[in-house]
């Protein structure tokens, strides 16, 4: 259940490693486009948009890349996916050089991190306190003001999406699973990105491979309850309850079979603006997939606590935007303020803005269709 990237790895990790017969997997999706986040969609004419781009590294992201290993290119023939993204980053490399810009217009000098001593050491007892100790904890409760003003709280916050009022504990996986980009936060040296978007570089090649291998690719079908028994004190489905084509039905699930669900998307309830008017501001309500996530948590520990996400929407939304330029002037004047090339950049944050904005120029063409 779910239609993201998640649901499509595993299908692929099943087909390939654990030899399940493509045709007996369905993958069930509420939207009529796959991919979930990994999204980009548009024309040249309307103009085009992504609700955001990911940013990967080839130091981590293992199971990725051993599943695009597998997966071929549709955009270089005798390519996979990987061959492909790592060609791409050996001719585009990442150095940015206009990381952050302050009030002035002025590049912030990034080549210390900006600690004092107070710092670093409010830094390293966050990072080697246990996930018990740190609990239901702010990041705000491990450090003090002052750090919130360095550099590095700027770089590595906009890289990883990251506020003050955010877990303490999953600031610290951060910054254990991507402890080798303190050495170059500074110039993003190690992020690595794919030809185009990640919808055109990943989602559709891997849906091509999935459609190969006779996979069920059924969207607009919106799970709303799963029926079950308790079997040994496990949870058993035993039907998905769901709407397919403006009908109600039940799939029955047998003995043997196995339903994962994928949910808590970062970017469920999104809305889109456009030029004369603002996105929506939508609740959990008009999402669906919280409500599923609720019945099944309701007195169960073990499905985890989904109010610890979505009860603080005004802490958890974001915003982004995607620029449709007709002529190269806006592309030629940031080349002359950062030094880079589209592509080789990355985040330029401005970092005294309201918004904590940062902007990102692609390499060009970014969408498939793109002309």
């Amino acid at each position: 259940m779910g239609g993201g990237i998640g649901s499509l790895a595993a299908a692929a990790f099943m087909i390939r490693d654990g030899k399940l017969p493509g045709k007996n997997i369905a993958i069930l999706e509420a939207a009529e486009v796959l991919g979930g986040s990994l999204d980009g969609a548009g024309d040249a004419d309307k103009g085009y948009s992504l609700r955001g781009g990911r940013m990967l590294t080839t130091d981590n992201y293992e199971c990725m890349w051993d599943l695009y290993r597998s997966i071929p290119s549709l955009h270089n023939k005798g390519q996979t996916v990987f061959e492909e993204t790592v060609a791409f980053n050996q001719k585009y490399k990442a150095h940015s050089m206009a990381r952050l810009v302050d009030s002035r217009r002025a590049k912030v000098p990034v080549s210390s991190m900006g600690f004092s001593m107070q710092d670093r050491i409010e830094l390293l007892k966050l990072s080697q306190a246990t996930e018990d100790e740190l609990a239901a904890d702010r990041i705000t409760d491990w450090l003090s003001p002052a750090f919130f003003e360095t550099e590095f709280w700027y770089m590595w916050v906009t890289t990883f999406a990251f506020q003050p009022w955010h877990s303490a504990v999953e600031f610290k996986r951060y910054l254990h699973r991507f402890m080798l980009e303190f050495s170059r936060i500074e110039t993003l040296a190690g992020v690595k990105r794919t030809i185009y978007n990640q919808y055109d570089s990943l989602v559709m090649p891997l849906q091509a491979w999935l459609k190969a291998q006779d996979v069920q690719l059924i969207t607009g079908c919106r799970v709303t309850d799963l029926d079950h028994h308790i079997d040994g004190g496990k949870f058993a489905v035993t039907g998905i309850r769901c709407e397919h084509e403006g009908k109600a039905q039940t799939i029955v699930v047998k003995d043997g079979d196995l339903v994962f669900l994928q949910n808590g998307s970062m970017t469920d309830a999104s809305s889109l603006g456009s030029m004369t008017h603002a996105p929506g501001k939508l609740t959990k309500v008009e999402s669906g997939g919280w409500s599923l996530w609720e019945k099944l948590a309701e007195g169960r520990p073990e499905f985890g606590n989904p109010s610890a996400f979505n009860s603080c929407i005004a802490q958890s939304c974001w915003e982004s935007f995607t620029v449709t330029l007709k002529n190269p002037a806006f592309f030629d004047l940031m080349r002359q303020f950062s030094g880079n090339e589209p592509g080789t950049g990355g985040l330029v944050t401005f970092k005294d803005s309201n918004w904590l904005m940062s902007i990102v120029l692609a390499h060009q063409p970014h969408f498939a269709n793109q002309r």
